[in-house]
């Protein structure tokens, strides 16, 4: 009975796992990288064909 409720106690404890904040600092840095690049492109495609004489 006693290893029972030791094993309710270990079982029932969450875990802080460092993996699922490494999945969204990786999905941030992605989704900043796309964001920035797109405004990047969009920057580059306005000033090199913008019509300014």
């Amino acid at each position: 009975m006693l290893s029972l409720s030791r094993y309710f106690r270990y079982s029932l404890r969450v875990k802080l796992e460092p993996e699922t904040a490494f999945i969204g600092k990786k999905f941030a840095y992605i989704f900043l990288g796309i964001i920035f690049s797109l405004n990047a492109i969009t920057f580059i495609w306005f000033f090199l064909f913008s019509n300014f004489k």
